[in-house]
């Protein structure tokens, strides 16, 4: 079965060396999604709803390029800078997926690859 790659933010990307997602049969394994715009500069420096706001629509600009929703979603990993901030703007998350929940874990981190960044989604999808 081939791999499928797709790129969100290719330019950026490339220079990380890796790819946004990648499909295989049904399932698609999307990269880590941080709040960046689209020349890889940090957002919402400080701010961990609007982070997590922009990191879910970042999952679901990859999502729709295969035709999935955040509904297709079956796990998620969420790495955070701080989880009393996270725990505090989870109200963002629990809207993204309007009442579904897939298999979830959030871990502590130091850092993340950008200093202003608090926190990074990694998630798989069935489509």
């Amino acid at each position: 079965m081939a791999a499928q790659s797709f790129h969100l933010r290719p330019g950026g990307e490339k220079a990380f060396g890796y790819a946004q997602a990648v499909r295989v049969g049904d399932t698609l394994h999307i990269a880590g999604s941080l709040s960046l715009d689209e020349d890889f500069a940090p957002l919402h420096a400080g701010d961990m709803g609007r982070q997590i706001g922009a990191a879910y629509d970042a999952i679901r600009r990859t999502l729709a390029a295969f035709g999935g929703t955040l509904a297709n979603v079956v796990r998620e990993t969420i790495y955070v800078t701080d989880m009393d901030a996270f725990i505090a703007a989870n109200d963002v998350r629990m809207e993204a997926y309007a009442g579904w929940h897939p298999a979830t874990t959030a871990v502590e981190v130091r850092r993340l690859a950008f200093p202003e960044c608090m926190v990074e989604i990694e998630v798989t999808a069935v489509l």
